[in-house]
């Protein structure tokens, strides 16, 4: 893939991780690889928070995310 322009380090963990990156602008992909990489950080850190603290710890962190999730139900159907 032969690209004129110099890529960012999100850009290319973009391009390599989404199968629609000829469709994409460059800050679609910045987006998405900050996602992606968001989102590897926390199950990264859910893992060692369990081998820390073992089972327990799993059950707290389903109820976070319960509470985020529901979170941002209410914030979607407020319009926001």
């Amino acid at each position: 893939m032969s690209q004129t322009h110099s890529q960012t380090a999100a850009e290319a963990v973009g391009e390599a991780l989404t199968a629609d990156a000829a469709m994409q602008s460059r800050a679609e992909l910045r987006t998405a690889a900050r996602i992606i990489g968001i989102l590897l950080m926390v199950i990264v850190l859910a893992v060692v928070i369990v081998a820390l603290f073992g089972l327990p710890a799993l059950n707290i962190l389903a109820l976070i995310a319960t509470a985020l999730v529901f979170a941002v139900l209410i914030a979607y159907a407020a319009g926001f």
